[in-house]
Parts: C-alpha cells; structure tokens; sequence
C-alpha cells in the first residue's frame, strides 16, 4: 500500500500489537549545506504482513566533498508484530546539491512491494543523471525484478505498472503497462491528450482524464493547457472503458476534479474539489448514471484517498486543517508551515456515514489499511502498531 500516515469511532474492540525497530536518527535538516534523498514509510504489503521503511543515511553530508551513499532498511512484520524478514538496500543518494523529492513505496503488481528508485546527478554539473526506475519485492524482500524506466503511476486495483514510452510535450504519447508475475506488458496505449486534459489515471484495460474549460472571456470557455489564475472552470471525466467506447460525466460549473482510480466494473472514483470546501465531496461516476456520492471528510479538513480496498468499500486518509501543511520540498527551501502539533486518521466505509477510525495522528506518523479493509497499521512514536477492525453491519 501506498504510505500514509486514539479515538476509535465505533470499535473499541480493537487489537493492538507493537514493536520498536529503534531505527537510526538521521542528522537534522537544518545543519544540512548538501541534501540527500531518503525513505521513510508505512506500507502494508499484504493481508497478513506489513512492510515498514527507513533511511539509516544522514541526510547531509559530514564535510562538503564527501559523499554518502543511501541505505533503505525494510522490514516485514505479521498481524502479530513478529519480525519475518529485514533488508538493506543501497542506492544513489547524492545528487551534488541537486534537490531531489523524497523515494517512496507502495503496492506493486501480483502483491509485491515496489521501490521507486529516484534519478541523481552524477557530477556537479549535472550533464549525467543516473536512471529512475523501480525495484519490486516479494514477502520475503527477494528481488523479483528492477525496471530502470521512469514510473508515471500505477492503477488502483491491481497496481500495474504505467510507464511512458520516450518523452514529449505535445503530440501522442505511448505508455506500456505491465502487470503480474514478472511483470509482463498486458497493453501498449497511443494517447494523444486534448489540448484541455489535467489529471489522467490509467487501469488495466482503460483511462480516465479530466477535461476544462476555462472562461478567458464572459460566458465563452476555452480549452488551454494554460492555468489562468481566477478563470472560472467547466470540467468533465472523460473515460475509455474496456470496449473500446468513450463516455463522460459532466462536473458542476466551477468544479474541478482530481481521479482517484478507475475500478473493475469500469467507473471512476474521483475528488470533486469545490468552492469553500477543504474536503470536497469523494465520488464514483457510472457510465450513464448519477455521481455515487461516498462518505467523506468534513470541510474543514484536507486529504486524499491515501490507502484502499480494490473495490473502494473502505478506504483512509492522514488528513490536516493546517493553513500552511509542511512539505518535503517547503521544509529544505525553508518555507514556513505548520510542522508541529496533530492531523487526524479516517477509515471509511462506503455502506455507513460514520468513519470506522476518526482519531488524532502525529504529522510525522504513516498509516495504512489492508488490501482486506481488516486491519490498519500506523508507525507513530516509534511504534509500529497493527489494529484489527470490525466488519460493518
């Protein structure tokens, strides 16, 4: 699962268990003159196993003409918190004071756990990179394959892998998409993206992309893949089912959405970002059907759909009401944010408007729920610690 990040609302039944990795403390930030990439995550691997991430690295450099070299410790836990396999895995984590986004873990295709391996520059001047790729895991951290291509994203399902063929800003663009044991490629797509299109979301046999409008003159929209600040939206989901036929969902005036996945009987779920809402409203549109509006957060909060069921009947967030949330990014330019204090954890399912989990999260803490929607695990203080939660009546 991807990562994410007590007050139980409704299961005060649950199961605990905890262990302590005493990971390494890596040197702080703000010492820093040349920084490094690092890992640190939550990631469920599987219904019966858990996989927890650190960087041992510092995160800068000891003197400026020494390099470090990056070390990403996994380890895989049981639903009872015992140890079943540990590894260390090396890469390049040196960019010569290029600033380079945290790596992460999530899902990857047939259970396995996918690494994503980020590019570096491999001199001062940055004329050679080394190459992006991903590596993917089984339960027992054995190497099952490393792809050495830039990953555009993953499906929501199945978590096959979507890579783009070359690199282009116009004109048709071609992606493969491996999937299962292997992986092996199940579809080789040629797009060619309307002047217009914003986030796009493949699955395993379609995608999905949002398409607006923007009012650059009273009442007349134009499609423009130029944002211009305070123009007024008119957006649709455009989607491509398995057979072949494009259909869409037309959004609000004003509205505009981000896709969250495209799910097996071939709707979409999305965001639905709306004018004085931090939340907005969770949906899943049907190929000639009303939204299905989905039990969300309330609107002072802010999240995503971090972590889910294949079918979207639960699914969690790590969400905050901060004005100014911190980044990655923000924290190593040095821009002020929020940092300290709490945000909260939701599970929802989709059959109560009651959360299943509504308590308060540590900023720094990661989360994730089970393929299964059973259990949920949460590294906070610490601690790893694996809940159990009731099914719904």
């Amino acid at each position: 699962m991807p990562s994410q990040r007590s007050i139980w609302g409704g299961d005060s039944s649950c199961r605990s268990s905890k262990h302590n990795p005493r990971s390494p403390r890596a040197s702080p930030r703000s010492l820093c003159t040349a920084r490094t990439t690092g890992d640190s995550a939550s990631d469920g691997l599987n219904n019966q196993n858990v996989a927890v991430g650190f960087n041992t690295s510092p995160n800068c450099r000891p003197a400026p003409n020494r390099k470090i070299n990056g070390v990403l410790r996994i380890l895989v836990f049981d639903q009872k918190g015992a140890l079943k396999a540990s590894r260390d895995l090396s890469y390049l984590a040196d960019g010569n004071g290029e600033l380079v986004a945290d790596g992460d873990a999530m899902p990857g295709p047939n259970g396995s756990l996918l690494v994503r391996i980020e590019s570096v520059n491999l001199d001062e001047e940055g004329r050679h990179e080394s190459e992006s790729g991903v590596r993917l895991l089984d339960a027992n951290l054995k190497d099952i394959a490393q792809i050495n291509r830039f990953l555009e994203q993953t499906t929501f399902v199945d978590h096959a892998l979507v890579f783009q063929d070359g690199f282009t800003l116009s004109g048709p663009r071609t992606y493969s998409i491996l999937d299962g044991a292997g992986p092996k490629e199940i579809a080789h797509r040629q797009v060619d993206w309307p002047i217009g299109a914003m986030d796009r979301k493949f699955g395993e046999h379609g995608f999905a992309f949002m398409l607006c409008g923007q009012e650059l003159r009273p009442g007349e929209y134009t499609n423009t893949n130029v944002v211009h600040s305070g123009a007024k939206f008119r957006c649709a989901l455009n989607a491509l089912g398995e057979d072949g036929n494009l259909w869409t969902a037309p959004l609000q005036d004003g509205e505009t959405a981000s896709i969250v996945g495209l799910l097996t009987d071939g709707s979409v779920a999305g965001q639905v970002h709306v004018k004085n809402s931090n939340a907005g409203r969770l949906v899943i549109w049907r190929k000639g059907g009303q939204p299905e509006v989905l039990p969300w957060l309330p609107p002072l909060f802010e999240g995503t759909v971090d972590t889910a069921t294949r079918d979207l009947s639960r699914y969690a967030t790590l969400v905050t009401n901060d004005a100014h949330p911190c980044n990655p990014i923000g924290r190593v330019l040095g821009t002020p944010c929020d940092e300290g204090g709490d945000g909260r954890f939701f599970v929802f399912d989709r059959s109560s408007q009651s959360p299943v989990v509504n308590r308060r999260f540590p900023k720094n803490g990661r989360a994730a729920l089970a393929p299964d929607g059973l259990h949920y695990a949460s590294f906070e203080a610490n601690e790893l610690r694996i809940y159990s939660l009731t099914l719904s009546k």
